[in-house]
C-alpha cells in the first residue's frame, strides 16, 4: 500500500498551498484584483515544489521544454486571437484589459503549467513505475484532477474528469508541451467567453458569442490534430 502513497503528492500540495494563499484571496478581494491572480501565485508555489523537489529526484525525465511550450502556445493562440478580433472586438472596450492580459498570460501559464506537471507528468511516471494498469493511468489523474477543482456539481466534475481525461491522453501521444499548450489555450478560450459573454451579447448577440467560443474550441482542436500528424516537423 505504501508504494502508492504517491497519489497523495498532488493533493497534498493543493491543501498546503490554497491554504496559504487564502490571506491573499481576502486582500485581493478588498482591493478589488482578480483571484484568478491569487490562484495563480498559489499554483506558482506547487510548481516550484516539484521542480526544485520531487521532479529532480525523479528518473527518467527531460528537461522542462520551455521553448516548445511558449512556441505552441503561440501558434495554436494566433487563430484564436483572429476570431476575437474578428467576432468580438468591440466587446473588449468594455472589459478591464489589464486584468485580462495578467490573467491570459501569467494566471493561466502558472496554473496550466503547474497542472500538468502534478496531474499528467509525476502521477503517469510514478503509476507507470508502479506498474498500474493503462486505464487506471489515464483515468485516475483525471478523476484526482477533477476533485481538486473543488467543483460545485456533478456537471462541473464530469467536466473536468473528461478535460483530465483528455490532456491525459494528449500527454501520452505529444508529451508535456501539448499538455501545458491546449490547457492554457483552454483556459483562456473559456475565460475569455465568460468575461466577454455580456458585452458580446450588447454589442452583436448571444449567438455570436457561442460562435465565438465554437471556432475557437475548433481551431484549437484542428492545431492539435496537426501537431500529432507532424509532431517530428514542429520538433
Amino acid at each position: 500500500m505504501r508504494k502508492y502513497l504517491f497519489l497523495a503528492y498532488p493533493i497534498c500540495l493543493y491543501v498546503v498551498f490554497s491554504l496559504s494563499v487564502v490571506p491573499l484571496f481576502a486582500l485581493f478581494y478588498t482591493c478589488g484584483i482578480d483571484l484568478i491572480i491569487a490562484n495563480s501565485l498559489g499554483t506558482l508555489g506547487m510548481t516550484l515544489t516539484y521542480l526544485f523537489g520531487k521532479r529532480k529526484k525523479t528518473e527518467g525525465l527531460t528537461a522542462v521544454p520551455w521553448r516548445s511550450i511558449f512556441l505552441l502556445t503561440g501558434t495554436m493562440a494566433l487563430p484564436v486571437v483572429l476570431l476575437s478580433l474578428l467576432l468580438t472586438i468591440k466587446a473588449f472596450g468594455s472589459i478591464d484589459l489589464t486584468t485580462y492580459l495578467i490573467n491570459c498570460t501569467w494566471s493561466f501559464f502558472c496554473i496550466s503549467l503547474c497542472e500538468e506537471l502534478l496531474f499528467r507528468e509525476f502521477l503517469t511516471v510514478r503509476m507507470k513505475t508502479a506498474k498500474m494498469p493503462n486505464f487506471l493511468i489515464l483515468l485516475l489523474p483525471a478523476l484526482l484532477f477533477s476533485l481538486c477543482h473543488r467543483p460545485e456539481s456533478v456537471s462541473f466534475l464530469l467536466q473536468r474528469f473528461i478535460l483530465g481525461t483528455l490532456l491525459g491522453y494528449l500527454y501520452q501521444k505529444g508529451g508535456l508541451a501539448l499538455c501545458v499548450a491546449v490547457h492554457w489555450m483552454y483556459d483562456i478560450i473559456i475565460y475569455t467567453f465568460h468575461t466577454t459573454l455580456p458585452y458580446v451579447t450588447t454589442c452583436y448577440s448571444a449567438a455570436r458569442a457561442a460562435l465565438h467560443a465554437t471556432l475557437c474550441l475548433l481551431s484549437l482542436f484542428i492545431m492539435v490534430v496537426v501537431y500529432c500528424l507532424n509532431k517530428s516537423k514542429f520538433a
